[in-house]
Formats: structure tokens, sequence, C-alpha cells
């Protein structure tokens, strides 16, 4: 829908039906030396006597005719009955909320957040359904639209590209199954996001953590590329990949928007059963935190060495750091650095370890609950001494929003008193633990 300046004119139009324009009235200007052009669909205003009626409607050029769509009016919201001595203007129009109904096609924003969009979410059958809605939480229409920018769909162009959604619209998971990558119990984020098909807008759900509660990578969403999405079915299994409805896929290299973020706080029983409702709904917003990004980093170091002796059970070194999450279905990167001293010369064979662990549970292997590969050290029997750098790297997830603790542990496989691990044995060593929480 669009507006013009100044665009006033008198119809002789008697009824209801498509007025056809005549003369601009004295003052104003005709429909087409307002700009309007053929085809053009405006939001109109008629004044008859005591009777009034706005609304939208399409401008044709061949006849000077306009149709009419009634939105609010004097005879009880229905159309007027014309008496052929009304006039017709291009006018703004009051949306349920309080806001103005603007033009569409490009109003006076940059690329911003979607204009009157609420999301709703519902489950039925164990299929998840989201539907969008005008913010008085009615469906779309032409008097209640939602409009969003995309990025042009030609990549070297700068410019956005405002489509208005004036129809009722929804994306659903279509069948149980549908996991998008997601494993049992395991909190996850949904991602909501709206495609330009070429001017059909079609919705989608992404995820983007693959490996579930031994994540192994996490994907960004860049809103500055383009993409594609596939339809769902109960294969829709893969994680980073967008699912649009059913017999809906999208076609290569289209533009699209984030709208949402759907939270599974604490996860599906069976993934793909979606027997819930999301815990949370977040809609997009400046500065929201996307994939891939930081959510908040805390880093400490340490000078003090530990040292285990004759033991073969792990020991707390002075590199430990708590954390607390904001949602469970985000992942912490943790990062240890130090060294490993084995200071015994006659004690050959001892195989020295660390190990990244997570509150009291101790982590090996990458297996269930893994967070860290220990790093082994072995001292031959002619050896004195023998230190090495260690450091390692990985993706937990904690699965809580509780302040959770990460601790560098060490030991050795020795239990002869000869046998010794020490964490930053030698002068000037320095260890460290960073904790990232990473957004998903």
């Amino acid at each position: 829908m669009k507006l013009y300046n100044l665009a006033r004119m008198t119809s002789a139009t008697a009824g209801t039906g498509t007025l056809t324009l005549g003369v601009a009235v004295s003052g104003y200007l005709t429909f087409a030396l307002a700009g309007v052009a053929d085809g053009d669909v405006v939001l109109y205003g008629i004044k008859d006597g005591a009777s009034s009626e706005v609304g939208w409607g399409t401008y044709t050029a061949s006849g000077t005719t306009l149709s009419r769509n009634v939105y609010k009016s004097t005879n009880s919201n229905a159309l007027i009955s014309c008496s052929g001595s009304q006039e017709v203007y291009i006018t703004a129009l009051g949306a349920d909320g309080g806001d103005l109904i603007p033009g569409t096609s490009n109003p006076m924003r940059g690329f911003d957040t979607p204009i009157n969009l609420r999301v709703n979410a519902s489950v039925a059958s164990n299929i998840l359904t989201v539907a969008l809605k005008g913010n008085n939480g009615n469906d779309p229409s032409n008097t209640n639209p939602i409009l969003i920018p995309f990025r042009d769909p030609t990549i070297a162009n700068g410019d956005p590209v405002w489509r208005a959604i004036t129809a009722a619209i929804t994306v659903d998971t279509n069948a149980v199954g549908a996991t998008l990558g997601t494993a049992n119990t395991v909190p996850f984020n949904l991602w909501l996001v709206a495609f330009d098909d070429a001017g059909t807008i079609k919705l989608a759900l992404w995820q983007s953590v693959t490996g579930g509660a031994t994540p192994t990578a996490v994907d960004g969403l860049d809103e500055g590329n383009v993409d594609t999405s596939v339809a769902f079915t109960s294969g829709a299994t893969s994680a980073a990949t967008f699912y649009s409805q059913n017999g809906v896929a999208v076609a290569s290299s289209k533009a699209f928007r984030v709208l949402a973020r759907l939270e599974y706080g604490s996860g599906l029983t069976t993934a793909g059963t979606y027997a819930s409702a999301p815990t949370r709904i977040v809609l997009a917003h400046p500065g929201m935190k996307r994939p891939g990004d930081v959510c908040q980093s805390l880093h400490m170091t340490t000078t003090s060495g530990t040292t285990v002796t004759a033991s073969t059970t792990l020991t707390s070194t002075n590199a430990t750091k708590a954390i607390a999450p904001t949602s469970a279905a985000n992942l912490v990167l943790a990062t240890y650095s130090g060294t490993l001293l084995n200071g015994s010369a006659s004690a050959g064979g001892t195989i020295s370890k660390c190990f990244l662990v997570r509150g009291s549970t101790t982590l090996t292997s990458q297996k269930s609950n893994d967070i860290g590969n220990s790093i082994a050290l072995q001292v031959g029997a002619t050896t004195a001494t023998a230190t090495v750098p260690i450091s390692d790297t990985v993706l937990d997830a904690p699965q809580t929003t509780a302040s959770t603790t990460y601790t560098v542990k060490i030991q050795n496989s020795n239990s002869a008193a000869s046998g010794q691990t020490t964490f930053l044995g030698n002068t000037n060593d320095v260890g460290s633990l960073h904790l990232r929480e990473i957004q998903t």
C-alpha cells in the first residue's frame, strides 16, 4: 500500500462498487498528478455528506477507477452507499494498535527490525507450529500488515527491499522426527527466519549446534548473505539447515531475515517430538546475540603451582573459574594452558596427565560429558625431569543457567613415592583458564 500527497478528486459514482474518479478538487491534485501509478494499491478516504469511509484499493489509470476495500466507516464499518457527490482522497490510516499504516514498498526506514510483528508458537499432535501475527494478535491483513526489510538478493547491492505480509502465514515441523539436529533432553534454540523468495514470503526454522550433548560445531546465521531452504519432513534432522513449510522449499540465493529465537530450556524428552511449546520466545532486536556470538567472556591466570606425589587420584590446581550461562541452550568454549613437570629422577615410567573438569565430573577422551582430552607425559627411567607446555580448547554443553565451575586437574600413574607431577613446576610459569559462553 502506498501514500501520495495532495491527491483529492471528485467522483459521480453512486452505490457501493468501484469508483470512477472525476476531476481534482480545487486546491488539490488528481491521483495521476500526485504520482499514483497504474496498479498501485493506495490507502483512501471517502467524504460524502454525513457519511465517510476509509480503506484500501487498486488504482487503474485506464478509466481512472479505484476499487474499494473498507476498513472503517460511519456505516458500522461496512461500505457506504455513495450518493454520486463524494470526494475521494489518499490518506494514512491508523492501525488497531494506534500506529499509522504506512506505505509498504519504501517506508522511510533503513535496514530495521520487522514492524508490527508478533510470534506465536503452539503444539498439537507433537507438531510445533509457529505463526506470525500483528501486534494486536490478529492475522496480518491489508490493514494489519507486517513489514520486513530484506537485503537485496544481489550481493553487490546495498539497498533494503521491504516486503509486506498481509495474510496468515505459518511454518510447522510437519512430522514427528524432525529434530533439526537436536538430541533427547538437551536444551536447544530454534531460529525463526523469513525468506524473500522473489516477493513471496516463506518462513523457515533453523538450529545451530551439531553434536547435541557433545557439541562439535556451532554455525552462524548471517543476514548479510543469501541462502536456501528445504521443505520439512520427518527427515529434517540436520543442524545448520533451513527447513521451510512442507511443500514450500525456497529457491537458492534468497535473502532472509531473523525474526525470533525459540528456546527449549529443558530440551525435549524425545527429540523431534514436540510435546510442548518453547519455554521462551525472543523477538529479533538490535544488539541481539546470534549463533556463534560470545555472550560473556571470563578469564583467570595463576602462577601458583600444584604438585601431586604418589597418587593416581585427580588433584585440583589453582586454575579454576565459574560461569553462569544466560541460557541452558548455550555452550561454553573452555580453553586452558600451562605446563606439566615430572620432577623425580627415579620416576621412570610415570605418566602425568591433565584434565579439564566441569563440576565434580572427571571428563575423559570426548566421551559422554567429556570436555577435555588428557595430555600425557611419560618420562623414561634415565630422565631427570621433563617439562612440557599443555593447552586444550573444548566446546561444552553444560545445559544449565546455574553457576558452573571448570577446573584444571592433574594426576600421575605412579603410586610409588618417586612418582611426581607438577602443574606450573618452573619459576615464571603461568596457567590460564578462559571461559566463553557461546550463543546457539
